[in-house]
């Protein structure tokens, strides 16, 4: 049992960003943004890319979480306005991103394990070092969505999520607020793709499919978890941050329960799926009777 756990919380460690990305766009921005399959290989494609050509990794880093900014920027842009659904526009971006990963890596994928990267050296002492670095540092991005979200800025995208016409009648620039929002949602994205390469040992093409249905799928179990704390509007951001961590967490318990009574693999995707649109089911009918 521990070691289940143990194998949990490691998986769900580093997708908390990814998590944290998918709540600002699905949750704040009520757009459900399919650049997020394509800005997660990018973040891990670009920081694989440039380390392995000898740049500091830290740099490499803050590059990778640039690049995904960009794409969502571009998302952003397409949507003209929001008089294009940000769906459509969100899989046009994914799908123009596939041929740039391929692009960036010059290759389907790249072999990190031998090259230096941002908790190489910590994990060489020892995996609790390791992963305590990992830890501070999604910590840290924690703390900056969580300032971002009690903020000036922060309510302005929750305001153009709810009501963007009216925003823009009340004088503020809702087509700005948009592109920092879906920048912001890609950087995350980004971040969580480049820390996910250094752990696995590697960047692939293929690493990101599905992953805005299960971000997506894992908010909507956390937010099922934390209804009752959810009422609450004084309690509203600190709900929204715990529902993403225990979603991700949830979500990858049950994977990891599911291999351990060995189900054939054949049928795994196939449960999360139907649990998934299980709860995704219960959250459209939520919303229709709120």
């Amino acid at each position: 049992m521990i070691s289940l756990l143990i194998a949990t919380l490691t998986q769900a460690l580093t997708l908390v960003p990814l998590a944290l990305g998918i709540n600002l766009s699905y949750t704040i921005l009520r757009a459900t943004d399919m650049t997020i399959d394509g800005s997660f290989v990018l973040g891990a494609a670009v920081f694989a890319r440039l380390v392995t050509l000898g740049v500091p990794p830290l740099i490499a880093f803050l590059i990778a979480l640039l690049s995904g900014a960009i794409a969502g920027a571009f998302t952003a842009l397409l949507q003209r306005g929001g008089k294009v659904d940000p769906l459509l526009a969100g899989i046009l971006m994914a799908f123009i991103l596939y041929s740039i990963n391929m692009i960036v890596m010059g290759r389907p994928n790249i072999n990190l394990l031998s090259t230096p990267t941002l908790f190489s050296g910590a994990f060489l002492k020892s995996n609790l070092l390791g992963w305590s670095s990992i830890a501070l540092t999604i910590l840290l991005f924690v703390m900056g969505f969580y300032g971002l979200l009690r903020s000036r800025l922060g309510l302005q995208l929750r305001a153009l999520g709810d009501n963007a016409e009216l925003l823009s009648r009340r004088g503020a620039p809702a087509g700005l607020l948009r592109v920092l929002g879906f920048a912001l949602n890609n950087l995350l994205a980004a971040a969580s793709g480049a820390i996910t390469a250094q752990v696995i040992g590697y960047a692939d093409i293929y690493m990101g499919v599905g992953m805005t249905l299960i971000g997506i799928g894992a908010i909507v179990l956390g937010q099922h978890i934390l209804l009752p704390f959810l009422k609450s509007h004084y309690l509203r951001t600190h709900s929204e941050l715990v529902a993403a961590f225990s979603g991700i967490v949830l979500y990858f318990f049950i994977l990891n329960s599911l291999l351990r009574i060995n189900i054939n693999p054949i049928y795994l995707k196939l449960c999360l799926g139907v649990l998934l649109a299980l709860f995704l089911g219960m959250a459209v009918q939520k919303r229709r009777t709120a």
